[in-house]
């Protein structure tokens, strides 16, 4: 019959350390599965639409349909840090949006027209576009910089109000350069999730065969009875 004399503070040290290590394995098949939907949202998105059709009749997915121009800009344009194949700038500007129906108020449309390149200042025009709501500031997002026009993050009150626009008048989408799938999908696509929970569940296995090695390494762990030529020797020990 097996014996098992655990050890107080390693067991309870292990415990712990299996609970992070499965947790992590199961939040990322969730992002593998997550991901999966956004490629298959992406990839049955749609034939390319104009930006009234975007604008007035969105798409129900995460992605719309690829928007084209052409674009009838007004004013200047705003620096929206981001980062793609390089770190850089993307330029908004505003767009007047095409009217949904008769006698509605002047809107506006924050539209992506080039980026720019951080380390060369180079301009790379978009020429096409898709209509989604903003992104959120992350948690260690910086503060944005309405002074020296440095945007980290949308702020629709702050932008409407530096490109002279009432507030009320921006919509709460935008359209951004839609240059093929996003890298977050395609950069770090599901099967890598799935490798990334493989290895924590394989971590999770190593520490349950290191914590049963150690054990039946000082007597504590034994499969069958020690027999009693085995008792003799360790009592005249």
């Amino acid at each position: 019959m097996p014996r098992f004399r655990p050890l107080p503070v390693l067991t309870v040290f292990t415990l712990a350390s299996l609970v992070l290590l499965v947790t992590l394995g199961g939040w990322q098949m969730q992002r593998m599965a997550w991901k999966s939907d956004l490629i298959t949202a992406y990839e049955a998105r749609g034939a390319a639409v104009s930006f009234r059709e975007a604008i007035c009749s969105p798409a129900e997915g995460v992605f719309s349909p690829p928007v084209a121009g052409p674009v009838p800009l007004t004013g200047q344009t705003l620096r929206l840090y981001t980062l793609r194949d390089t770190a850089g700038w993307m330029r908004l500007a505003l767009m007047r949006a095409p009217a949904c129906a008769a006698g509605e108020p002047v809107r506006y449309l924050l539209v992506e027209v080039a980026f720019e390149d951080w380390a060369t200042g180079e301009r790379t025009p978009v020429q096409n576009w898709r209509v989604e709501t903003p992104p959120t500031a992350g948690l260690f997002t910086p503060g944005n910089d309405p002074d020296t026009n440095a945007w980290y993050s949308h702020d629709a009150e702050t932008m409407a109000t530096a490109l002279g626009v009432d507030p009320t008048a921006l919509l709460d989408v935008w359209a951004r350069a839609d240059n093929g799938m996003p890298l977050s999908l395609s950069q770090t696509p599901p099967a890598k999730h799935l490798g990334y929970a493989l290895t924590w569940y394989g971590l999770a296995l190593a520490l349950i065969g290191v914590y049963l090695a150690l054990h039946a390494s000082r007597g504590r762990l034994r499969l069958s009875k020690p027999s009693q030529d085995g008792d003799k020797d360790k009592k005249a020990e």
